[in-house]
C-alpha cells in the first residue's frame, strides 16, 4: 500500500480505485446470485434474464451451485487483508479493538433487529435450512457470531458467516501485534503454522471445535491479502512473499482436499479468480479514476451485504404469486435500497463517527510510543469506513519537484568615451535575413549585396596635354 501512496495521483483522487470498483462488483454479485440460485431456482421462477445470465457466467465456471457471487467473499477478505493490517499496526490494541468493534457490530444488530422483527411477523427471510429459534440467547449468540462456533447452529442472518471469520482475523492481529511492529515476517509464519495445527486437528475435539475449524479453512485468504501488502510495503522481501502467499494457498486446498466445510469443488476456482482480480486492480490503480459512483457504492457495501437477503427475500414472499415476478424484483430491490441507504445514513455512517471519537480519547491517554508509528499507507487524518473490515485512506497527492531556474549571467556595462558614465547595454538588433529574389528556388540563399568600395584618396586630375 505504500507503494500505492507513492505513486502521483491524478487530481481530486482521494481513494483507493481498485478497492472502490472492487467491493462495489462484489457487492452488486452478492445479490445478484442469491436472487437466482435460492430464490429463482429454488422457486421454480421463470426468469429467461436471469437464466440466460446463467448459461455464460455461473454454469461454465462451474458455479452453478453458488453462482458467480462466490467470487465476491474472496476478493473481500483480499482487501480485508490488505488494508486492515497496516491499520492495525498503527492504531495499537485498544484503538483498534474499540474502531473494528463499533463499525461491525452497529450495523449487524440494526441487521438482527429487523431479521427478529420479521421472523415474530411470520415473514420469510433468507435461511440456510438451520433452525431460527428467536429467543433472547439466540439473538444474544447472533450478535455476537459466536452462533457459529456453538453446535447445533441457529442461524438469524445467514449471510452473517463471513462476520466470524473476520472477527477471528481481527483478534489475530490483536495477539501478533506486537510480533508484527518487529518482524512481519515471523507473524505471518505463526499465522500460517495456526491454521495447519487447526485444520489438522479438526475432528480431535467435539463439534464446535469442527465448526472453529471450518471458519479458520478461510484464513488463508485474508493472509494472502496481508502478504501482499507486506511484500509490496517492502517489509518482507519478494522472494519470502512467494513462498508465504505459496503455502497459503496450499493451505487452502488442503481445506478442500480434506472436506472442511466444503459443499463443491469451486471454491479454489474462486479464490484465484479473486487474486487475479485483485492484483489487477492494483497494479491498474494509477491509471484508474475516482468516480462517484463506485464511491458511494463502495462506502454502502457493507449495508448492501446484511440487507440484501431480508430485503429481497421478505418483499418477493409477500408479493408473489399474486404479483408478476418481473414486477415483483423491481419492487423488491427498490424497497431494499431504501433499507440500505438508512442503514447507511444513521446507523453505519454515525457509528464511524463514534468510533473515531472514541478512538481518538483512547488514543489520547497516553503519549504515542515510537512502535505505534506503523506503516501507514498515507498521513491523512480522514479515513473512510466502508464495508465490512475496510478504512480507506486518503491518497496523498504527489507534488511534483519545482526545478531551479538559472540565474542570468551578469553583464558588463559598456562605457563609451573615458571619463564618462557607464551605460547600460542595448539588445543587439538581429539584422533582416535576405530573401531569395524571385524565380529561384526555395533552397535559394541569395547572397547580400556588396557595398561599393569608396577610394581611400580622389583621384588625381591631370591636365590635357601632360
Amino acid at each position: 500500500m505504500d507503494r500505492l501512496s507513492e505513486q502521483p495521483a491524478p487530481p481530486g483522487k482521494t481513494r483507493i480505485a481498485f478497492v472502490d470498483i472492487g467491493r462495489s462488483i462484489a457487492a452488486l454479485l452478492v445479490v445478484y446470485s442469491h436472487i437466482v440460485h435460492p430464490w429463482v431456482q429454488a422457486k421454480g421462477e421463470h426468469a429467461p434474464v436471469l437464466d440466460f445470465v446463467e448459461t455464460f457466467t455461473s454454469e461454465p465456471m462451474h458455479f452453478a451451485k453458488q453462482g458467480i457471487g462466490q467470487i465476491a467473499v474472496p476478493f473481500f477478505f483480499l482487501v480485508s487483508g490488505f488494508i486492515v493490517t497496516p491499520i492495525a499496526i498503527r492504531q495499537g490494541h485498544r484503538k483498534f479493538a474499540l474502531n473494528r468493534f463499533i463499525r461491525v457490530y452497529a450495523p449487524l444488530l440494526f441487521v438482527l433487529l429487523l431479521t427478529s422483527a420479521a421472523l415474530w411477523a411470520g415473514l420469510e427471510p433468507q435461511t440456510t435450512g438451520q433452525a431460527q429459534d428467536l429467543t433472547p440467547w439466540t439473538m444474544f449468540t447472533n450478535w455476537t457470531l459466536v452462533n457459529y462456533l456453538i453446535y447445533p447452529q441457529v442461524v438469524l442472518m445467514p449471510v452473517a458467516w463471513t462476520m466470524i471469520i473476520e472477527v477471528l482475523f481481527y483478534l489475530i492481529l490483536l495477539a501478533l501485534l506486537p510480533v508484527l511492529r518487529r518482524a512481519v515476517w515471523l507473524a505471518i509464519g505463526i499465522e500460517l503454522t495456526f491454521v495447519f495445527v487447526v485444520l489438522t486437528s479438526r475432528s480431535a475435539l467435539n463439534e464446535s471445535w469442527s465448526l472453529f475449524a471450518v471458519n479458520v479453512s478461510y484464513l488463508p485468504i485474508l493472509i494472502i491479502g496481508q502478504i501482499i501488502w507486506a511484500t509490496t510495503a517492502k517489509k518482507i522481501p519478494l522472494w519470502a512473499g512467494g513462498i508465504f502467499g505459496t503455502v497459503a494457498w496450499m493451505l487452502y486446498v488442503f481445506a478442500d482436499i480434506i472436506d472442511v466445510g466444503r459443499i463443491d469443488t469451486s471454491y479454489n476456482l474462486a479464490m484465484a479468480i479473486a487474486v487475479m482480480f485483485f492484483l489487477m486492480g492494483y497494479f491498474a490503480e494509477p491509471k484508474l479514476r475516482q468516480l462517484r459512483v463506485w464511491t458511494a457504492l463502495s462506502e454502502r457495501a457493507y449495508s448492501i451485504y446484511l440487507l440484501h437477503a431480508l430485503g429481497i427475500f421478505v418483499v418477493l414472499g409477500l408479493l408473489r404469486p399474486a404479483v408478476p415476478f418481473a414486477i415483483a424484483l423491481p419492487i423488491a430491490l427498490l424497497v431494499t435500497a431504501a433499507l440500505v441507504e438508512v442503514s447507511y445514513r444513521f446507523v453505519e455512517r454515525p457509528s464511524h463517527e463514534l468510533a473515531r471519537r472514541l478512538s481518538r480519547r483512547v488514543g489520547a491517554k497516553r503519549p504515542p510510543q515510537p512502535q505505534d508509528q506503523g506503516p501507514t499507507p498515507s498521513d491523512s487524518a480522514t479515513e473512510f469506513a466502508a464495508e465490512i473490515t475496510v478504512e480507506l485512506p486518503k491518497i496523498r497527492m504527489a507534488q511534483r519537484p519545482i526545478r531551479p531556474q538559472p540565474a542570468p549571467s551578469p553583464q558588463k556595462p559598456v562605457s563609451s568615451q573615458p571619463g564618462q558614465p557607464s551605460q547600460p547595454p542595448q539588445p543587439r538588433r538581429p539584422y533582416p535575413r535576405p530573401q531569395p529574389p524571385r524565380g529561384q528556388p526555395p533552397g535559394h540563399q541569395a547572397r547580400a549585396p556588396r557595398r561599393p568600395q569608396i577610394p581611400a584618396t580622389p583621384p588625381r586630375r591631370v591636365p590635357p596635354n601632360g
